[in-house]
């Protein structure tokens, strides 16, 4: 009888020894700017509007933000993970 559960020294898990291994998590990050998956597709035109305006979407949950602009720069914020805040580089 086969099983669909790992078992020790099956290969692409992080420690062969532990029997019912658990596969690494792996933590997904999203662009502030456009909300996409950080990692699939560069983003350089996005981290140059970020520099200039303040990000829409959270970078962990990809919720969109509600954002408040000030004199000082800006203030963000998610309904998961609370608050941040930022300068506004002007050119």
């Amino acid at each position: 009888m086969t099983s669909d559960l790992p078992a020790a020294g099956d290969s692409g898990w992080s420690d062969p020894d532990t029997l019912g291994a658990i596969p690494p998590v792996r933590t997904v990050t999203y662009c502030g700017h456009c909300g996409e998956s950080a990692s699939k597709k560069s983003h350089v035109l996005c981290r140059q509007r970020l520099e200039q305006g303040p990000p829409q979407y959270c970078p962990s949950c990809r919720r969109r933000l509600t954002v408040n602009e000030t004199a000082e720069g800006w203030v963000a914020e998610c309904k998961k993970h609370g608050e941040t805040s930022g300068t506004i580089t002007r050119a």
